[in-house]
């Protein structure tokens, strides 16, 4: 009798497992000298590096989407931003260290790049000339701006043509991270590609940040809501519940 072959297929992970491994791929940066290390890690990169913010509306949108979780996997450096995070990470016992908001840390990384070629993408007139101005007055030589409006190859183009050391995404996700995977892989030249969601509105000063009371309290999710409560509302109320959910999980398997 002919033997029938099959062939098996490979289950694939699922959303919780595809999250909690950004989660455990975080980089926890225990003191302020680990993050000087790292800034200056990115200033002397000698190769395409990327980095990411995981925050808790990145962490539900790995849940949902396991393309979007590769893209954060596929990045060289993920930072802890927020309580929600922190919360995750006291789950899988693990230290959650500095918080590293994007808002506080990328015009860190933008002065160690102070001098060198600079890149930025996202959001739209007059902010971005704005946020650019801004960026320029910390030393960064801005070779190229574009809206964050734009098609992928768009951004990977402009890159090429410009070749900057500091590349600057504030298109929010998922989008700048699908077009930081494009540009890393397109390129091999060294360059550091931040990934920083609302960066260039808050440098440019759209939106305020929230006073210093309130970020110390953890509170700064409540002032950004009020301020886009059409945009944000589904992110931190609705997105809130299935973030407690996937907490839980968490905390019952540990």
């Amino acid at each position: 009798m002919k033997m029938q072959s099959t062939t098996m297929t490979a289950r694939q992970p699922d959303g919780v497992a595809l999250a909690t491994a950004v989660l455990t791929k975080i980089t926890v940066m225990a003191t302020e000298a680990d993050e000087t290390r790292l800034i200056a890690r990115m200033a002397n990169t000698q190769k395409p590096i990327s980095a990411c913010f995981v925050n808790q509306h990145t962490l539900i949108l790995a849940l949902r989407s396991s393309h979007f979780a590769r893209r954060l996997l596929d990045s060289d450096i993920l930072l802890r931003d927020g309580i929600g995070v922190e919360l995750c990470l006291a789950a899988l016992g693990r230290s959650p260290g500095r918080n590293m908001c994007g808002t506080d840390v990328i015009p860190r990384i933008a002065l160690a790049f102070a001098g060198r070629r600079t890149a930025l993408f996202g959001t739209e007139e007059p902010w971005l000339s704005k946020a650019a101005a801004i960026l320029a007055e910390s030393g960064c030589e801005i070779v190229a701006r574009m809206d964050g409006f734009r098609p992928g190859p768009e951004y990977v183009a402009e890159v090429c043509r410009t070749r900057p050391d500091l590349i600057i995404l504030a298109m929010g996700s998922p989008k700048q991270e699908t077009v930081s995977s494009m540009i890393a892989s397109s390129i091999v030249t060294p360059a550091a590609i931040v990934n920083g969601g609302a960066i260039a509105d808050m440098l440019a000063g759209r939106f305020e940040r929230a006073p210093l009371w309130l970020r110390r309290a953890r509170g700064e999710w409540l002032f950004r809501l009020l301020q886009e409560p059409k945009r944000l509302w589904r992110r931190y109320l609705l997105g809130g519940v299935v973030f407690a959910w996937y907490l839980m999980r968490l905390r019952i398997a540990s």
